[in-house]
């Protein structure tokens, strides 16, 4: 029971709280879940060719042994985050594609929620994601079998997107001025760039995604951001 020491109450260990065990297959998704998170921020800081498996481990707090528990090398590693992360980005614009028919009045407001996300490197859709996304450009014109499997949730994300960009002009009344398939790369482009720049630093100040982003769907006049 507890009981009085001065003016402090005082618990015994028979008053705590027991927290359940977590069960084996609980464990395990806990365990991949913060391998994926450890490899986002070392992949998107060392690039795929400087990361190294010890270092995701280490910042996840477990051993090299671990991740070969649920990944077969650096690759599958690197595949399984990034799809992950599209995936994640697939239903957010799906998400907000809903919001905007059923809202078209808060069209502006809720496509700048996407763009800030897509500046937060810490957001699960956000630019750790575009930078991701170089990285796996760059490794496949060295190794083409790399981005092989990715056909199919690459032309999902960006069909997502289109339908998307094309709901926006809709909504704003508006024809957009070039193919939606182009400005859906378009788009993608200008984020991953913005990410790079951002994330090496060697160009000096850019501009936001949401800054850029509003002058290619005419979402707002341009404005000067602080900062």
């Amino acid at each position: 029971m507890p009981f009085e020491s001065g003016n402090r109450m005082t618990t015994t260990d028979t008053d705590l709280p027991v927290k359940p065990r977590l069960t084996r297959s609980e464990a395990k998704a806990r365990t991949r879940s913060a391998l994926l998170s450890a490899a986002k921020s070392v992949f998107a800081r060392e690039g795929y060719g400087g990361a190294s498996l010890d270092q995701i481990a280490a910042d996840a707090g477990y051993t090299k042994g671990a991740v070969y528990t649920h990944f077969d090398s650096k690759e599958d590693l690197f595949l399984a985050l990034l799809s992950d992360g599209l995936f994640h980005q697939i239903e957010f614009l799906e998400t907000l594609l809903e919001k905007a028919r059923a809202q078209p009045e808060q069209l502006n407001a809720l496509m700048n929620g996407l763009l800030d996300e897509l500046d937060n490197p810490d957001a699960e859709v956000g630019s750790n994601l575009a930078v991701l996304g170089v990285e796996l450009q760059l490794e496949s014109r060295r190794n083409p079998q790399l981005a092989a499997g990715f056909t199919d949730i690459v032309g999902r994300h960006r069909e997502a997107l289109e339908t998307l960009v094309a709901e926006v002009f809709r909504i704003k009344g508006t024809k957009p001025v070039m193919d939606l398939d182009i400005y859906g790369g378009t788009l993608i482009a200008v984020v991953e760039g913005l990410a790079l720049s951002r994330a090496g630093g060697l160009q000096g100040r850019v501009a936001s995604s949401r800054q850029v982003l509003n002058i290619l769907l005419g979402l707002e006049p341009a404005v000067r951001e602080a900062g």
